[in-house]
């Protein structure tokens, strides 16, 4: 195992912090007014996300900007009367739990681990994650597995 600043327990904690964003996000406008729009459920966001800027903000706490965009935009928000509204949907399991996690390899600005998650609709899945250690916090700046996984696709807008 490499010797980091950051320990095996702190990465795993970051790392379900950072996959818990876009749920929370999503789940905040549950209890939100309901709005209909071509026969289309949405719900008006919480004031702590209603803006795009604020739900960015939240994004980039853990996520690179190109990443925290990609979560935006598949967060699907419409403005709606000056207010921010999502669709209401059911958006399925993802993996979303660190069971086991690796450090592969670091420099002196990078971390690469590779992490097994659990929470997918398909049991465990390896997925391989880089940080950046800039500044002595830890940030996503790339991770596998988005091409099968709905909060990181690219953006279709």
């Amino acid at each position: 195992m490499l010797k980091t600043s950051f320990t095996v327990k702190v990465i795993k904690a970051f790392i379900n912090q950072a996959e818990s964003l876009w749920l929370t996000a999503f789940e905040s406008s549950q209890s939100g007014q309901s709005i209909f729009i071509r026969g289309d459920e949405y719900r008006k966001f919480p004031v702590r996300f209603n803006t795009r800027a604020k739900l960015l903000a939240y994004f980039k706490n853990n996520w690179s900007c190109r990443l925290s965009v990609i979560m935006l935009c598949n967060l699907n928000p419409i403005l709606f009367r000056g207010s921010l509204y999502e669709i209401v949907a059911d958006p399925g399991p993802v993996p979303n739990r660190v069971v086991r996690l690796q450090v592969i390899s670091q420099t002196s600005s990078r971390l690469h681990v590779k992490a097994v998650m659990s929470g997918g609709d398909e049991g465990n899945e390896t997925i391989f994650y880089t940080l950046s250690t800039a500044s002595g916090r830890l940030k996503i700046i790339s991770r596998s597995g988005r091409s099968t996984d709905y909060r990181y696709l690219p953006c279709r807008r």
